[in-house]
């Protein structure tokens, strides 16, 4: 398998690359990147639903037949006789609690209407028409209605955002990643996903992801993807400023966050890279594995703001602790400068094995594009989200589709307290091209369902919880059957990974 996220400028384009300054962002730069967000989903909304002024409407005879019957478009603070449809961002009336089907008002442009606000009267759906929606603070949505005083919008039809459309792949392409013999050679491909912390709360021994590591020996993945916290803040030893390794006498010494990830995480990671044995043969790595590391927001060793740049070392090569039975242990280097190093056989070209990406990411895997984000949007649109009429047990689904309508790794806001989301750099969480399989993982049940007919989402769940184990995922994505790629090369097919893929979730 090939991992890439320069390959395809499109994919990529968006993922955070380096450190940013962070905490200057001033009042102004923040209304500017919050009304940029509005204009452009507004755009989308209105290109993917065709949305029409009033009289763009009267002169298109062909809505009908292409989209259905949309009132005209009108601001939020215009009354009128008429049925209209508003577009604005969904935000709580009540500056505290929860959002509730009374709290919901509808904010408009500040270009347009000078950011008008006005209040979404949804009892004609919840008890009239009893059609489902499922809304959010931050979400940017069309409301069609009647506003006939230009300060009540009552709803009889929500649009909930506007997804890019499946991304495409020449058929060329798709023989060559699913049946070459230097990419799948017709094999599944295989990908392990597990996300921090990977310690239990009483420990720092990392037994489980020890656990995980042996997995990944015996069944030898293309792809492992592994999620942060790596070196969980919330964990007892780590809060008391005491972490503590191992050395060669048994002794415990207490070391930086950065020698725990280099001992734990990057060890562990080298170990399997080099094969079982811990050993290189002379024509190069005994594994074909290839690692992701995505950081997350409670971990020690990364920037703590969101969008969170790549995992990387305070000092590129460390220094020597002078401690008595510390020799050996580098301070300030995470070990991931000799990661990086960690190649593919000797004469083949791009060899790097491990990949540090930002948190929120998209990269490509082939012709699969992934997407992942280790902080739990799940859990926190749950808090914050009001719904009625959905379908039974559809809720976190409708939820995790709320991501690639509104084309966002993070479409909240006001944000979770837990997360130090930077307006200025709002690009970051950006979700370039809906994704075939998207990571979302969370304390709430470990699941695997499809929206939007062509998205995966995973939920891999914890690799702890507590003093015990937890989950993580196994993924198996079968190639495409030969005579569905019998077609003329140029010719352009989707990848339907919800049709050829296996998934479990399994406790380690």
């Amino acid at each position: 398998a090939k991992a890439s996220q320069d390959d395809d400028s499109h994919v990529g384009r968006y993922n955070i690359t380096k450190p940013y300054r962070h905490m200057f962002t001033t009042m102004e730069d923040r209304a500017k990147a919050l009304e940029q967000q509005l204009v452009d989903r507004k755009e989308a909304m209105i290109e993917h639903h065709g949305l029409t002024t009033e009289n763009e409407h009267e002169s298109n005879t062909d809505q009908e037949e292409h989209h259905g019957v949309f009132a005209p478009l009108e601001e939020v603070n215009v009354p009128r006789q008429d049925k209209l449809t508003c577009i604005g961002r969904i935000c709580n009336e009540a500056h505290e609690g929860r959002l509730n089907a009374t709290s919901v008002v509808l904010e408009g442009s500040s270009a347009s209407c000078g950011g008008a606000r006005i209040n979404v009267d949804l009892s004609h759906m919840q008890s009239t028409t009893k059609l489902p929606f499922s809304l959010f603070p931050g979400q940017i949505v069309a409301v069609e209605g009647m506003n006939t005083t230009g300060r009540k919008l009552t709803a009889h039809r929500i649009l909930e955002g506007a997804p890019p459309p499946p991304k495409t792949t020449s058929v060329r392409e798709l023989r060559q990643f699913q049946y070459g013999s230097e990419f799948q050679d017709g094999k599944p491909l295989k990908v392990v996903s597990a996300c921090g912390p990977f310690t239990t709360a009483d420990s720092m021994d990392y037994q489980p992801l020890v656990d995980l590591m042996h997995v990944i020996l015996e069944q030898e993945p293309d792809l492992v993807i592994l999620m942060g916290p790596f070196v969980d803040m919330r964990q007892e030893a780590v809060q008391k400023g005491n972490p503590t390794i191992e050395v060669d006498d048994g002794q415990e010494v207490v070391v930086s966050y950065e020698t725990v990830f280099a001992h734990k995480i990057a060890g562990l990671i080298e170990e399997v890279l080099v094969g079982s044995d811990g050993e290189a043969d002379d024509e190069g790595l005994s594994s074909s594995t290839q690692f992701v590391l995505v950081p997350a927001l409670e971990d020690a060793t990364a920037k703590w703001v969101y969008p969170q740049p790549p995992l990387q070392d305070r000092l590129s090569r460390g220094k020597l602790l002078d401690i008595p039975g510390a020799d050996g242990i580098e301070f300030g280097s995470s070990g991931l400068h000799t990661l990086e190093k960690l190649g593919s056989k000797k004469g083949e070209s791009g060899g790097r094995r491990v990949h540090c990406l930002p948190n929120p990411c998209t990269f490509q895997v082939n012709e699969l594009v992934f997407g992942v984000t280790s902080t739990d949007v799940l859990f926190q649109m749950s808090v914050d989200e009001t719904n009625a009429n959905l379908p039974t047990g559809s809720r976190l689904r409708h939820i995790a589709q709320h991501l690639v309508q509104q084309q966002s790794y993070y479409p909240l806001y006001p944000p979770n307290k837990a997360v130090n989301l930077d307006l200025k750099h709002q690009e970051g969480w950006k979700m370039p091209c809906r994704p075939d399989v998207l990571f979302l993982p969370s304390k709430l049940s470990p699941f695997c369902a499809p929206v939007l007919e062509t998205t995966m989402v995973v939920n891999p769940g914890h690799l702890t919880k507590g003093t015990t184990g937890g989950t993580y995922s196994v993924m198996e994505i079968r190639p495409m059957e030969r005579e569905s790629l019998d077609a003329a090369d140029s010719v352009r097919l989707p990848h339907n990974p919800q049709d050829r893929m296996q998934l479990e979730i399994r406790r380690i």
